[in-house]
């Protein structure tokens, strides 16, 4: 009897410390790494060895990913998750971070996104034989982000050019845009002339997922006479500066500040199918 005790408390300690979040992990980060162009990719799930981690109870569950290059709509087909009403067997994160660095969004060098959610429920069994995450239930919230300004300087000089600003500069000031240039007028796709102008713009979110800019003030040079909110109707005509289609992810910005360093965004998101 005294051996069978034995031999049990050692297998219940090889149990105990075999069956552990690590080793979770490992496998979450190499299925990951396997699916995502990125450059690095690190994952940290933290939780209690044996039965917690069998019944997929875990405390934190922290991804960092770097170099992630990708367009909208890609997201969900990048990332190796999908959604099910049917659970065979549901496990729970407490918290999850995700933190994306250097990333590359459509041509937008995008420096840091971070995205923060409590309880995210999965099918651990799902999990488990598809080597991916099958989500059950939707999960809420916040995420913020930082573009530096010779990223969003770049990215809006480019956009502009695209659409009709030749030699355009842009400069970023306290709470405003900055963009000078000459606007090109055509006829039929002809060039007329080009019109030399100074703006200051602001930034703010539209419509949930997009960024927009207003006039707030300009200087035209008056080579002929324009319409009044000439340049104000140009300046509308090219928003959305920026859609943020990051399914599934369902963003709603709540604020665009501009600063001569960069922009900072804040935003409430909802993870669901």
């Amino acid at each position: 009897m005294e051996k069978v005790a034995i031999g049990l408390a050692v297998l219940l300690l090889f149990f105990f410390t075999q069956v552990t979040p690590e080793r979770v992990e490992r496998e979450l980060e190499k299925v990951m790494r396997q699916a995502l162009p990125a450059k690095t990719v690190d994952v940290e799930l933290e939780g209690a060895s044996g039965f917690p981690t069998l019944q997929g109870k875990f405390r934190k569950l922290t991804v960092q990913i770097e170099g992630l290059s990708f367009s909208g709509g890609q997201l969900l087909e990048m990332l190796p998750i999908r959604f099910t009403d049917k659970p065979e067997k549901e496990g729970k994160v407490g918290e999850v971070h995700l933190l994306l660095k250097d990333a590359d969004y459509e041509g937008l060098k995008i420096s840091e996104l971070q995205a923060h959610a409590k309880t995210v429920r999965f099918d651990i069994k799902g999990s488990l034989r598809e080597k991916r995450l099958v989500l059950v239930s939707a999960a809420s919230g916040i995420l913020s982000g930082f573009i530096s300004a010779s990223s969003i300087q770049s990215y809006l000089a480019e956009y502009a050019a695209k659409n009709g600003v030749e030699s355009p500069q842009v400069r970023l000031r306290h709470g405003s845009v900055e963009v000078e240039g000459r606007w090109r007028v055509e006829l039929a796709g002809v060039p007329l002339l080009r019109i030399p102008f100074n703006a200051m713009a602001e930034l703010f979110p539209a419509n949930g997922n997009e960024i927009h800019w207003r006039l707030k003030h300009a200087a035209v040079a008056e080579i002929v006479p324009l319409p009044t909110g000439w340049l104000q109707e140009r300046f509308r005509n090219l928003n959305p500066l920026v859609r943020f289609d990051l399914a599934p992810l369902q963003v709603q910005i709540k604020t665009v500040t501009v600063t001569p360093k960069g922009v900072y965004l804040e935003a409430s998101f909802a993870l669901a199918p």
